[in-house]
């Protein structure tokens, strides 16, 4: 059910049922930083959408579907990232100090490199796909 909201100094007017109108007084203010390039994209939002900067946000807000954060064992890819980005900064090492490097290795180290982003990227896509089914009650 969509209902029209009519801002007054603060005041928000909801019409709840037929002839019942409920007043939301706006009584907290917030204040953050944002870049530029937010700022901006707030605002061009909420221009396209005829709101304003505080209408907008709070669209945002009643509509925005909280999701758990998935569990991953970052610190286990991070080592293991760290290991492939040392292997590739020696061969870096090697190339500027003798002018030659086994291609080979540096092409098996990438390979290496991708196919652990990709595990990484699945584990993520899956594990956030099960997290939103939850909260849309589709799994315990």
């Amino acid at each position: 059910m969509h209902t029209t909201q009519i801002h007054l100094l603060g005041s928000t007017l909801k019409p709840q049922k037929k002839g019942e109108i409920i007043i939301e007084k706006k009584t907290e203010r917030i204040k953050f930083w944002l870049s530029d390039k937010e700022l901006k994209q707030i605002d061009g939002n909420a221009k396209k959408l005829n709101l304003n900067r505080s209408e907008y946000i709070r669209l945002l807000i009643e509509n925005c579907q909280v999701v758990k954060s998935p569990d991953i064992n970052y610190d286990d890819y991070y080592t293991k990232f760290k290991m492939l980005g040392d292997e590739i900064n020696n061969y870096k090492k090697m190339l500027n100090s003798v002018g030659i490097f086994n291609a080979k290795d540096v092409a098996g180290t990438c390979k290496n490199l991708l196919k652990l982003m990709k595990i990484l990227e699945t584990e993520i896509t899956e594990k956030m796909r099960i997290e939103i089914q939850k909260t849309k009650g589709g799994l315990q």
